[in-house]
């Protein structure tokens, strides 16, 4: 989705490009995860009957034979069984799995609450900035330093005060 709506902005556009990043990532895993269990599946049905196959083959010869080349046939045909049991609970284990959760877009909105937020506290200040009501007359600025040299004197003198006043007591 590459074409952005009338009116938004580039960062949100952005945002919304990475969401779906996410998105495709969160799909694409759990594509594989259902190919891998497929796979799975498939070859414990294939191993389940070649193991068929060959114990059908290891009985004929067993009962025909009697203990010879049988016992070959016999053990390929259980390793075989085995195999495909094994590889059958495996990919239903693997099914049965939950899904992982869909993705949410914390951090995209993290992101665009900051965008926001700088973006407005900027237009502020630059219309303060840019306002002649916010500038302060020379009289203010007068009545603004000398309080400033007050409460600096103020300081000082509480300071100077408290150290020379004091007693030791013993």
């Amino acid at each position: 989705m590459n074409v952005a709506l009338k009116g938004e902005p580039r960062g949100l556009s952005a945002l919304w490009r990475s969401y779906a990043g996410d998105l495709r990532g969160w799909v694409a895993r759990l594509a594989a995860r259902y190919g891998v269990a497929v796979a799975l599946l498939a070859g414990g049905i294939l191993a389940v009957f070649a193991a068929i196959a060959v114990g059908a083959t290891a009985l004929f010869h067993f009962i025909e034979l009697r203990y010879g080349a049988n016992a070959a046939f016999a053990a390929i045909g259980g390793g075989l069984l085995a195999l495909g049991v094994i590889l059958l609970l495996a990919g239903w284990l693997t099914m049965r799995r939950r899904a992982p959760p869909l993705p949410r877009p914390r951090r995209q909105f993290r992101a665009a609450r900051q965008m926001l937020a700088g973006s407005t506290i900027a237009r502020a200040v630059t219309a303060l900035r840019e306002n002649d009501a916010a500038k302060p007359d020379p009289t203010t600025q007068i009545l603004l330093g000398a309080a400033a040299i007050l409460a600096a004197g103020w300081i000082v003198a509480t300071r100077l005060g408290s150290t020379s006043g004091r007693k030791v007591r013993r």
